[in-house]
């Protein structure tokens, strides 16, 4: 992930700086191949890195966005968790799938005004 791309999309906002870091995490995910320890920790690795990214941005996410940012820390949590042994199965790689779709739908939904 690129330091300095990630610090652009910070200038514009910290929705473009996460959908930007969830996206290379969704890439290195892409192109694991079970098969390949290599591609499991490179995918594991970025895991990390974005992890670290989102709990450091945490302070700066307007408090309508927690909820939503919450879910994107847990699906990422759960991505590192996964990859820790350097093994994937086709379960884990669905479970992380839907990890990511509620995290994403937290995002497209409507705003948490109970997060005051």
């Amino acid at each position: 992930m690129s330091r300095l791309k990630l610090l652009i999309k910070l200038v514009f906002g910290i929705g473009n700086a996460v959908s930007y870091a969830l996206e290379v995490l969704n890439r290195a995910i892409a192109a694991i191949d079970p098969a390949k320890k290599e591609k499991i920790q490179h995918a594991l690795n970025v895991a990390e890195q974005v992890l670290s990214v989102l709990q450091t941005l945490k302070f700066l996410c307007p408090t309508k966005w927690q909820t939503a940012y919450a879910k994107s820390v847990l699906a990422v949590q759960k991505v590192v968790f996964a990859l820790a042994d350097l093994v994937i199965t086709e379960e884990e790689l669905k479970n992380i799938a839907s990890d990511f779709d509620a995290a994403v739908i937290a995002w497209n939904g409507d705003d948490d005004e109970t997060c005051v």
